[in-house]
């Protein structure tokens, strides 16, 4: 007989009329077949289907990755399907800052959740606490056979939420993109538009246009060009008044909101976390001093 521990040799009559006689060894005197998720082949045992992955099995490693050319943390999270947030949790030069650089080695949880180095003084229960997640759920994702932690111990928090990120540092977007000498800007005082209550986080680029445009689609600042056209949205390289002005002027790229275009082809734009993070400025730009950086117009 096969693997299985016992078989039933009382039959119901509706499995017998289906598959056709059956002896008292379960062997099949027809020429075999199915009722359920039961099979029986001719002069055979009754055998039950065995359920076989397809996917490959969940890691439980961490990995250690080394950045190359010409890629960020959208990238990368995007390779290992994790997010962003969650590298930078996980990496402890990554809270502050975002950017990396060709050759740096991060780490990248397994699957969505953080990666932390324990400390002497960290217990499970703690730790399930602090990212909000069943200390349970970290025993067994690590296959640790006792709660007890060793300082040094690399531990993966699946489903962990670290804390917010603190705002980038003043200037951070002109950083990204060089001196802001060359362009005629000023801070204002005010305003936000009439749709304040949009979906995108406040202190951004993103966050002060979409209070003056409606804005229906998502992603960051340097896509929002391609998303607004995928959408039906007129696009184009002309700015207009009213207009949602796209560059990539940051890693991210940047947005803001065309209030005047002047007669020598200038224009003129207010935008926030230009010149510092939730500060909102109004700034001129000329034809051609934005350079491949400027993306276009969306109308």
């Amino acid at each position: 007989m096969s693997s299985y521990a016992a078989i039933d040799r009382h039959y119901s009559t509706a499995l017998t009329a289906r598959l056709g006689p059956v002896n008292a060894e379960a062997v099949m005197v027809a020429e075999g077949g199915e009722y359920g998720d039961v099979t029986l082949g001719r002069y055979s045992t009754i055998i039950k289907p065995v359920s076989i992955p397809t996917s490959a099995p969940i890691s439980h490693t961490p990995v250690v990755y080394t950045v190359a050319a010409g890629e960020n943390l959208t990238t990368i999270a995007t390779r290992y399907h994790v997010t962003v947030a969650e590298i930078r949790w996980s990496n402890s030069n990554l809270i502050s800052n975002d950017s990396v650089a060709t050759g740096d080695q991060i780490v990248v949880p397994p699957v969505h959740g953080i990666v932390i180095t324990a400390k002497a003084s960290d217990t499970v229960d703690a730790l399930g606490s602090t990212y909000k997640v069943d200390p349970q759920a970290i025993i067994d994702f690590n296959r640790l056979r006792t709660s007890q932690l060793s300082s040094g111990m690399t531990i993966v928090i699946p489903g962990g939420v670290g804390g917010a990120f603190p705002p980038p540092p003043p200037l951070y977007q002109i950083v990204h993109s060089g001196s802001p000498s060359g362009y005629q800007y000023h801070v204002v005082g005010c305003c936000l538009g009439p749709y304040v209550n949009n979906k995108f986080p406040g202190g951004w680029c993103t966050y002060y246009v979409a209070t003056w445009r409606n804005v229906t689609w998502n992603g960051d600042a340097g896509y929002w060009y391609a998303n607004a056209a995928a959408q039906g949205y007129a696009v184009g390289s002309t700015p207009k008044v009213g207009s949602i002005m796209v560059t990539w002027e940051s890693w991210a790229g940047h947005v803001a909101y065309v209030e005047a275009v002047n007669p020598d082809g200038s224009w003129m734009v207010s935008e926030m976390n230009w010149v510092a993070f939730g500060v909102i400025d109004q700034r001129t730009i000329k034809p051609g001093q934005l350079g491949t950086r400027l993306v276009g117009f969306i109308y």
